[in-house]
């Protein structure tokens, strides 16, 4: 009787099916870094113990039609994040996507998400930065984005105080094969507010960037004095701005210009105002003189530096 109970306890074991494996789990997550031709896609995904690989499909339909390479994410049982980077995408496009899992137990996907790629781009830049008054100068760019190659390319400007409607200034010009553009200035008239139009796929939305042009200043002084003797500091402001203060400043060991003495504009021409300002020195040392405008038509301005000399005898 014995043998008989374990002869069937043995088959009932033998007999026990086995338990099932369990497929991995992939969840998507928002895409994030969305740019005009770019994103990234996130998720997670639980391996459930078994070894598996993961990839997203991608397209703008949720029939998808590309994918991104496989990733090994392991035999673990608990969810670990997941992403991978999309180009050569559309500007301004809906894209859906969803993450794909895929182990010996079997194949998951998860839901459909769905982004919109950024229209195209531009970040213009200025040289110099602050520009000078009166100097010449360029606005220079890239355009990102669909179309950015061969674009023709607008530059539109307000001046202060920035109540007239913008209008276009120079000729437009036509970006290079690698969307890259530049305007080029004879000289600067004043600060601005300035947008670039392009005629991209969708066209680069309107955005409005601050032209900061600086006073014009020049310094002139002996560059030898003598010990405890008088240098006197004198120069011309461009635009005029009579009765703004002018800073004399030394450089310090540590590379800090400080101010070390004050005086004030007076009235040259229409065009520019003069300072003039003497100061015993006892050391030598690099000067600069700063003119901190009030705002508007230009911004605070530094005259080049220049070191003087200062002999005992």
């Amino acid at each position: 009787m014995r043998h008989t109970v374990l002869a069937l306890l043995s088959f009932a074991v033998l007999a026990a099916p086995a338990q099932a494996a369990t497929a991995p789990l992939p969840h998507s997550a928002p895409a994030t870094n969305i740019g005009p031709l770019s994103a990234t896609l996130n998720g997670d995904v639980n391996a459930n113990g078994h070894a598996t690989t993961i990839h997203f499909q991608y397209g703008k339909t949720t029939k998808y039609g590309n994918h991104t390479p496989n990733q090994a994410v392991g035999a673990g049982t608990t969810p670990i994040p997941v992403a991978a980077s999309v180009g050569n995408l559309k500007s301004g496009t809906v894209y859906h996507y969803r993450l794909v899992a895929v182990s010996s137990a079997g194949t998951k996907r998860s839901g459909d998400r769905k982004f919109r790629t950024a229209p195209p781009t531009t970040t213009p830049t200025f040289t110099p930065n602050p520009v000078i008054f009166s100097r010449p100068f360029t606005i220079s760019g890239q355009l990102i984005g669909t179309g950015s190659a061969r674009a023709t390319v607008t530059l539109l400007a307000r001046p202060f105080p920035y109540t007239a409607p913008f209008a276009p200034i120079g000729n437009s010009v036509v970006s290079n094969p690698d969307g890259t553009y530049q305007f080029q200035f004879t000289a600067a008239g004043g600060s601005a507010q300035i947008q670039i139009r392009a005629n991209t796929n969708p066209p680069v939305p309107a955005t409005t960037v601050a032209l900061p042009v600086s006073s014009l200043i020049s310094m002139h002084v002996t560059s030898h004095v003598r010990k405890g003797h008088l240098a006197r500091f004198a120069g011309t402001v461009l635009p005029a701005q009579d009765g703004l203060v002018v800073k004399i400043q030394k450089r310090g060991r540590d590379g800090v210009f400080r101010t070390v003495a004050h005086t004030n504009l007076h009235h040259r021409n229409a065009a520019s105002s003069k300072y003039s300002r003497r100061l015993r020195l006892r050391r030598t040392g690099t000067y600069q003189t700063v003119v901190e405008s009030a705002g508007g038509v230009v911004y605070p301005g530094t005259s080049p530096a220049k070191s003087i000399k200062v002999r005992k005898h």
